[in-house]
């Protein structure tokens, strides 16, 4: 059984970037409709062992008898490596699913997957893992076949600014760090940030296409968007318009808007609701009256 404080040091590493864990003991719970699977991509920088800890434990408490695979970000995967390489590292993430969930599928339980994605780092890290899974016909349907998907602060677009904000986190928080990283990070960003325009790099605007291809998730699992309007990272406004073109595209997708949430924090601004939506929404209940906590300020509504 999963301990109570549990932490990625209890996960076998599959390698420096994906961790499993899986229960040592079966779990016997009247929820047969929970999900076998619960794959949570990290964002980039600020995702410590103890704040990635507080969404395990979230999830061992919802889900006791689900497995759960973390799937790490970095600089180099993200915004670097060549798609064909990420794609390559995910093989032994892949290589987890298809046992997990050929596993679980027997005649009385349906193996399905819910997949969290964090900000751009989990963004890329899920499209791609995806895009792995296809790459190999063998034990494919049950991961998309039962599939819902979370973007959790993501994705904003590729403005500077945004990109410099995002940056900063992984900066040391104290004075001498924050004014050398100001004075070589921002420079360097401002090429960076060039070149993906130029797309010579792959950009935001790239992934927020590839989040939206048919191809990537397929046109029938469902999404919630859980994103903040203080988010200094990712624009809310930039998250709906995705959520918008999802729509638009048939996509069945839904939403909750916090007020004051940290970017990749919002279980710190109302545990409650961001947790009772997670879990409604893997039911397939009604979300609405989580939606936002004041209405009148909501662009949008949450009505498929």
């Amino acid at each position: 059984m999963a301990s109570d404080k549990p932490n990625l040091e209890s996960f076998k590493a599959l390698s420096e970037e994906i961790y499993l864990y899986e229960p040592q003991e079966k779990v016997d719970t009247a929820d047969a409709s929970a999900p076998s699977l619960v794959i949570l991509c990290t964002w980039v920088g600020g995702a410590t062992p103890r704040r990635i800890n507080k969404y395990i434990s979230q999830y061992q408490q919802l889900y006791p008898g689900a497995s759960i695979l973390v799937l790490t970000a970095n600089v180099l995967n993200v915004a670097f490596r060549p798609l064909s390489m990420v794609r390559s590292r995910l093989k032994t993430a892949c290589e987890a699913i298809r046992r997990i969930l050929t596993r679980t599928g027997d005649a009385n339980a349906k193996p399905g997957t819910l997949l969290h994605m964090f900000s751009h780092g989990g963004g890329g890290t899920g499209s791609q893992l995806a895009l792995a899974m296809k790459e190999t016909d063998e034990h494919v349907a049950p991961f998309f076949t039962n599939l819902r998907v979370i973007f959790d602060c993501c994705p904003g677009d590729d403005s500077l600014d945004k990109f410099y904000g995002a940056a900063r986190v992984s900066v040391p928080n104290n004075l001498a760090a924050q004014l050398l990283g100001k004075a070589l990070l921002y420079p360097a960003l401002s090429v960076i940030n060039g070149l993906q325009n130029a797309g010579v790099l792959r950009s935001i605007r790239d992934m927020r296409a590839l989040l939206n291809h048919p191809d990537t998730f397929g046109s029938s699992t469902r999404r919630l968007y859980i994103y903040t309007k203080d988010d200094p990272m990712i624009g809310w406004t930039d998250v709906q318009t995705h959520l918008q073109e999802a729509r638009s595209l048939g996509y069945p997708a839904e939403q909750v808007l916090f007020e004051h949430g940290a970017h990749c924090g919002l279980i710190m601004e109302n545990p409650g609701r961001y947790w009772e939506a997670v879990r409604r929404f893997w039911n397939g209940e009604d979300i609405a009256d989580l939606a936002a906590s004041d209405p009148e300020q909501l662009i949008l509504r949450s009505r498929l």
